[in-house]
């Protein structure tokens, strides 16, 4: 399996959920922090906003967002800020199954909104995915993305017996082949492992620490996976991934411990040896300094989480 499914794969969409906005100028709305999920512009145009030091992005019909992180935004008619609704107002106040209606009398939009649920505890990958993916469909998304989200429009749109799960399975394969269509073209400022995994020499050495955390990794040794010297490795693997090899594969190998650890099944010792150390007193005093608590403290406090999802939280990072 490649490293692009292998993560995606431990995000575990869980579930989702959709509804259609129905928008006529002028209009504005709110979508607070924390909701994940993705929004198809179908019909019509509007402008995003993200919160932070972003310029607003214009938006057309056919355009794709995914919201990964969670960042809070704001999608309007047009570029000149105006007070905003919260989104949660209106779709508390709609009818079940039917559009949501907003606006005055002026030029209609049409948007198809997506707010997913993963089954994994706190995983960082999602805060480490850049705070918008924008898929343009005026450039190329790439048949299996527009053909993904025209059948999610139409379920959204005359929804039937059986919606909720083909709209879910949807949305799974959509993750994925939008961060595979994002791959093809990186912001040349883009940190984490999106950047990474686009570099082939970078994603050599990334799929190796990821498949083997248990082995005796140096950055020599990682840089002869890569192709590459020592010196022109660190230094490449560092821009582009925000940390250094060594600080990337400490954080990867506690991500491997606290997801075992988490199981309740596991004794210390032998979590150790997995994920590379040779004491478990090494591994003990590196877990400490990094999550904060000792191996057995952070088992014993998450048993139920483990026997809940199984999963823990990961390294995958971008600045």
């Amino acid at each position: 399996m490649d490293l692009l499914s292998e993560i995606v794969g431990e995000l575990r969409l869980e579930s989702v959920s959709y509804f259609r906005l129905e928008l006529t100028a002028p209009w504005a709305l709110r979508f607070p922090p924390g909701g994940r999920g993705i929004h198809i512009i179908t019909r019509g145009s509007c402008w995003l906003e993200v919160d932070g030091p972003r310029p607003p992005v214009a938006l057309t019909s056919g355009d794709l967002l995914v919201m990964p992180s969670g960042r809070g935004h704001v999608l309007r008619d047009a570029r000149k800020p105006r007070k905003a609704v919260p989104i949660e107002d209106l779709v508390r106040s709609a009818s079940p199954g039917r559009a949501v209606e907003h606006g005055g009398d002026g030029v209609p939009t049409t948007i198809v909104c997506g707010q997913f649920r993963f089954g994994t505890l706190g995983h960082p990958a999602l805060e480490a995915l850049p705070p918008v993916l924008h898929l343009r469909g005026d450039e190329g998304v790439g048949p299996f993305v527009q053909a993904h989200t025209q059948c999610i429009a139409a379920e959204v749109s005359a929804p039937a017996e059986g919606a909720a799960i083909v709209t879910a399975r949807l949305s799974d394969v959509l993750l994925v082949q939008a961060l595979r269509a994002y791959l093809r073209d990186v912001p040349a400022d883009e940190r984490g492992w999106l950047r990474g995994l686009a570099d082939p020499q970078i994603g050599r050495a990334l799929a190796r620490m990821h498949r083997n955390p248990e082995l005796d990794w140096s950055v020599l040794t990682l840089a002869q996976e890569a192709g590459m010297s020592r010196a022109a490795f660190s230094a490449r693997f560092t821009e582009q991934m925000g940390a250094s090899p060594g600080k990337y594969l400490a954080e990867w190998r506690m991500y491997r411990a606290k997801v075992r650890l988490r199981s309740g099944a596991a004794l210390v010792a032998e979590v150790a040896a997995e994920v590379g150390y040779s004491s478990e007193a090494a591994f003990s005093h590196a877990f400490k300094k990094l999550v904060g608590t000792s191996p057995s403290a952070y088992r014993d406090g998450h048993r139920e989480d483990g026997r809940r999802a199984g999963q823990g939280d990961s390294p995958h990072r971008s600045t």
